[in-house]
């Protein structure tokens, strides 16, 4: 694998270059198609600077090529090269995808996918992946994962270098394909069998209960979430609903287009939230005057993260809902996705801070509810475990819930 460098780093450069700052990239591509018509180019003041600023990574991949002990994979290189720079950021947000990670993120979007059925994020604090997720009758909640379980490896391989898209890829493969997850449960690393199928993916569940009250869980703000939790509206309407039970609690976030239409209907009309980016552009969402009208109640944990957060606290600066549960996860952040090569392969980027109405951040820290009641750890570990009779952060807010139908 003896070959020149140059052409490869300079499009390499000028690729990433075109990612990052989604500005004059028809300039930059045409001087890279350039070099193949020979051996002198003419090109701009500004491209030859950017060249000079690039040199030094030039003439390492040049070094290793041609000296390195051993062969060398020259797109391994590059790859490990994006991987660190963004790594290099300490945000645990942003991660550069190679093509099978940017697919399996497209996946996400379709609402089925091939897998284990958990989801998880990265911790702040230590960087590991948690699972905040379980699916009923799925092959993880039949293996005995549980919420709060720390991945180390997939099959053997560890993974705590690599970021959530990553893992996701790895995890996810083919129908019938066996996998292992290994995972630390407190000081105790176990072990986790189990064969890879068709997962559907169910982010809004709804029923009435005797007493009048809708009770919908929202697991994620993703594919039709938006369309379902309005029909669990309408049909609370048709059963003439008192008052509305929203769950959060394990809710990782979603997209804005999708988390918009749904405080829309819980919000009077107004400021929802904003966002501010690196030059201090202001990005505004706003709710119509719609508003359902009913009394809410809304639950949280400490796995209800993003976008679900931003809902909170927009709930919160209008008291338009009493929030019952445990402190958030404490994400004000959203990130935007780039495609960076003709490969596929792309950037995750943190772009933006998140802001309530009332200008409120909590990155880092959470929201705390106005009710706090803390989940028995045995049902905070595994929620599928958790009834209507033993959950008591659902009593809780069943019960706020009928103190505010009474005072209507």
């Amino acid at each position: 694998m003896k070959k020149a460098l140059p052409i490869i780093v300079y499009t390499l450069v000028l690729v990433l270059v075109t990612g990052l700052t989604a500005s004059g990239a028809t300039l930059l591509v045409v001087s890279a198609a350039r070099l193949d018509r020979g051996d002198t180019v003419t090109i701009s003041q500004d491209e030859y600077a950017t060249l000079q600023k690039y040199a030094k990574l030039n003439n390492i991949m040049s070094i290793i090529n041609a000296s390195y002990v051993d062969d060398v994979e020259e797109g391994e290189l590059i790859d490990n090269a994006a991987y660190g720079m963004v790594a290099l950021l300490g945000d645990p947000y942003s991660f550069y995808m190679p093509p099978e990670s940017m697919e399996a993120m497209r996946e996400d979007d379709t609402g089925k996918y091939v897998g284990v059925g958990a989801t998880f994020t990265t911790d702040p604090d230590d960087g590991m992946m948690v699972l905040t997720r379980i699916y009923p009758g799925s092959p993880a909640s039949e293996s005995g994962l549980q919420v709060g379980d720390r991945l180390c490896a997939v099959d053997g391989t560890d993974i705590a270098t690599l970021d959530t898209a990553a893992v996701t890829a790895m995890v996810r493969g083919d129908e019938g394909a066996p996998i292992t997850m290994t995972v630390l449960r407190g000081e105790e690393k176990l072990d986790f069998s189990m064969i890879r199928r068709s997962v559907d993916v169910v982010d809004v569940d709804y029923r009435m209960l005797e007493d009048g009250i809708l009770h919908i869980t929202l697991s994620a703000f993703s594919t039709n979430a938006d369309k379902a939790f309005e029909n669990a509206i309408k049909h609370g309407r048709e059963q003439d609903a008192k008052g509305i039970l929203i769950d959060l609690r394990g809710n990782g976030g979603g997209a804005d287009n999708i988390l918009q239409p749904i405080a829309d209907l819980l919000l009077p009309e107004g400021l929802i939230f904003y966002t501010e980016d690196h030059n201090g552009n202001r990005q505004e969402y706003k709710s119509n005057a719609y508003k359902v009208g009913l009394p809410i109640v809304v639950l949280c944990d400490e796995n209800t993260a993003s976008a679900s957060e931003v809902l909170i606290a927009s709930l919160q600066d209008y008291k338009a809902a009493t929030i019952v549960g445990a402190t958030t996860f404490g994400k004000a952040v959203g990130q935007s996705t780039y495609t960076v090569a003709s490969d596929g392969s792309g950037l995750h980027l943190t772009t933006v801070r998140a802001y309530s109405p009332l200008g409120r951040t909590w990155n880092g820290e959470g929201l705390t509810p106005d009710v706090l009641v803390e989940q028995p750890e045995e049902l905070k570990v595994n929620p599928l475990l958790r009834t209507d009779e033993n959950d008591v952060q659902y009593l809780e807010g069943h019960t706020e819930l009928r103190k505010l139908i009474q005072e209507e």
